[in-house]
């Protein structure tokens, strides 16, 4: 096997990357963090390059040989941290959290984490930004590229270096399209998979094709054009760390930048400078030594601190747990990384592949156990049922406008009874659906549920709308006319589809809110219909199940979620929209009486929780906070149905 020049500055680089990401994950100053993740590509990209085309160069070059040193490289450190997770979220994490990280821990062992986080697998996870894998997208985002890149410059080497140079320049900027267009229709998947983050890796592949590269010796003294390439580079570097933040739309564009900054480092340390000896001082290489060991362990003692303390670590514990981070990392550095891969441990080569086929059969195994006993609530006492398993019903959803075509909508209330009422909403409808069915026995009404995950109940789509959208609302809205329903109800998560969101597309912009809004109501107008509009419940910002286990066994007051008025800040713009609505049928309900009785919200009682998660409402939760308000709703709807006719006239046919 051929062996490349050692660059300590490289592993400077990775210590400025992982750093960036650990201090943006602790909330320690730098918002832009995050692109510490795109570093890495690019620096792997160019390293791996290295030294497959060292070996092509030198007819040394063996697929089985690259693909075993990688695993000795990635699996057993990876494989630790993954034994020492799921022993402490059996210790300390709810059911429904503990489903949700082996579910990822399945996906990280299958190379399929990146596909688990980028189509949410669990629309109701609980814990989806703050799963203690969730950093494991990056990870399976490199594996597919070592996967795939090795078998195409074998191929293309064959044909000569020049052809090697244009597939990959190919492959870059169809790539880079693919991202800048994808960002735009759906940032999850842009931000998680490969695809759209191939050019990252590959533009550190183009530089590791340049023909200077291996040629340039730093004793030959310092080059004042790689300085100048080095120094404005890291200062674009520091400029997206610090300049970018979470409501960055990422990758696509914003990528391009700190992409090439990582380039422009590489190139520029090529020869002794400034740059080159900063990076390659002895505490900035002995960080980029454990970077590998560093971003495995740092997400999770976040994520555990995080869920044990209920709140953002103070500044002092954020520092306390980076200190954790690095004692962990060189741990597991210098007696799992480097035994491995220097073959102290496990010397044959088909030893370790069993090895790690078993125990990644074991993980699996464990993992389908796990999600099979529904995260083996037995851990916790019966009394807290209510408090840790409330979940939000799915019997009265309908997921696509075929489904309403060939079943029609499901139906609340008692049989054999003409239809009323339609409540009509995205997974907040779904929430209240047995409270609605409940209710509608106690005043004898019949009406349909109409709910659908993230759909809202408007007649017109946004521009960042789900693509059937219109086509599953459109199919409520001819069940509403077939059977003359003259009361419909709306309900969502109004601000999900207006404000700006983490890693998620705006649906609509104020005008197109505002328009979309305008013309269902006067729909409903034109046709005679009353409509009431349910605010959005407040969303609260810790975890519920754990607060009241914890005012549980301490003995103390189950504490208050948000206030009334930061309720109020979230929703502006929704009860601006709703204010400035011109229909004279329409009713906007309120909430807040019953659901900030003191300013605060209530979040639930000793024996249950009114949420299923920071969201969506649970049964107990409706009835404590949602009755109250739509109950009057419900005697306007009975009124007029006696004084349309009597029971027997609206008997169905």
């Amino acid at each position: 096997m051929a062996s490349i020049r050692y660059r300590p500055e490289l592993d400077g680089l990775r210590a400025v990357a992982v750093l960036a990401v650990v201090l943006f994950h602790l909330d320690l100053g730098l918002s832009g963090g995050f692109v510490g993740v795109d570093v890495f590509f690019v620096i792997s990209g160019f390293l791996i390059t290295s030294i497959i085309m060292a070996d092509l160069k030198t007819g040394s070059f063996s697929l089985k040989t690259f693909w075993v040193k990688r695993l000795r490289r990635l699996a057993p450190a990876s494989f630790v941290m993954l034994t020492v997770t799921l022993f402490v979220g059996l210790l300390v994490l709810l059911p429904s959290e503990l489903v949700s990280l082996v579910k990822a821990q399945l996906a990280q062992v299958v190379l399929y984490a990146n596909f688990h986080f980028a189509f949410r697998i669990d629309y109701f996870d609980p814990i989806t930004a703050l799963n203690p894998l969730l950093h494991t997208w990056s990870l399976a985002v490199e594996e597919h590229f070592y996967l795939i890149l090795p078998l195409l410059l074998g191929l293309c080497f064959k044909r000569g270096k020049g052809f090697v140079i244009g597939t990959t320049v190919g492959l870059i900027v169809i790539s880079f399209v693919y991202s800048v267009w994808r960002v735009n229709q759906n940032q999850e998947l842009a931000f998680y998979l490969l695809p759209s983050r191939a050019w990252e890796l590959l533009l550190g592949c183009i530089l590791a094709l340049r023909p200077s590269r291996a040629t340039v010796d730093k004793s030959s003294g310092s080059s004042p054009y790689h300085a100048i390439v080095a120094i404005s580079s890291l200062v674009a570097l520091g400029y997206c760390f610090v300049k970018y933040d979470e409501s960055t739309l990422f990758p696509g564009p914003s990528a391009l930048l700190p992409c090439l900054a990582t380039v422009g480092i590489i190139y520029g340390t090529q020869s002794e400078n400034v740059v080159t000896k900063a990076l390659s001082l002895k505490w900035m290489v002995g960080i980029g030594l454990i970077s590998y060991s560093l971003y495995l362990w740092h997400w999770p003692i976040v994520v555990f601190t995080k869920l044990a303390f209920e709140s953002e670590p103070s500044p002092a514990l954020s520092f306390a747990l980076m200190a954790l981070c690095f004692v962990l990392a060189y741990l597991s550095w210098k007696y799992i990384e480097q035994p491995f891969r220097k073959r102290a441990w496990c010397v044959s080569d088909k030893v370790f592949l069993y090895s790690g086929a078993v125990l990644g059969c074991l993980f699996v195994v464990s993992s389908l156990l796990i999600v099979r006993m529904h995260g083996m609530p037995g851990r916790f006492d019966k009394s807290l049922h209510d408090v840790i398993h409330a979940t939000v019903s799915e019997r009265f959803q309908r997921s696509s406008s075929t489904a309403i075509q060939e079943n029609g909508l499901p139906v609340a209330g008692p049989d054999g009874l003409r239809p009323q009422f339609v409540v009509w909403g995205d997974s907040h409808a779904a929430a209240i659906s047995e409270l609605v069915n409940e209710m509608a026995h106690e005043f004898k009404l019949s009406g349909f549920i109409a709910s659908r995950n993230a759909t809202i109940p408007f007649l017109k789509v946004g521009s960042g709308g789900r693509s059937d959208q219109q086509q599953w609302n459109e199919a409520v809205y001819k069940v509403i006319q077939d059977h003359d329903i003259k009361n419909v109800i709306l309900v969502a998560r109004w601000s999900g589809y207006i404000n700006r969101q983490i890693g998620r597309l705006q649906r609509y912009s104020i005008d197109e809110f505002d328009a979309a809004l305008s013309l269902t109501l006067k729909k409903f107008e034109a046709d005679g219909i009353n409509v009431w509009i349910l605010p959005q419940v407040p969303e609260q910002k810790l975890d519920i199940s754990r607060a009241i286990l914890i005012a549980s066994r301490t003995n103390t007051a189950i504490p208050n979620g948000i206030s009334l008025h930061h309720y109020e800040q979230n929703q502006a713009l929704v009860h601006q929209a709703f204010a400035r609505r011109s229909a004279s049928r329409a009713s906007v309900l309120d909430l807040t009486e019953f659901c900030f009785p003191d300013g605060r919200s209530m979040i639930g009682q000793l024996d249950g929780k009114y949420y299923t998660d920071d969201n969506h409402l649970s049964l107990l939760g409706s009835r404590v906070l949602i009755k109250p308000v739509i109950a009057p709703v419900f005697e306007r709807i009975m009124r007029d149905s006696s004084a349309a006719g009597s029971p027997d006239d609206l008997q169905s046919n």
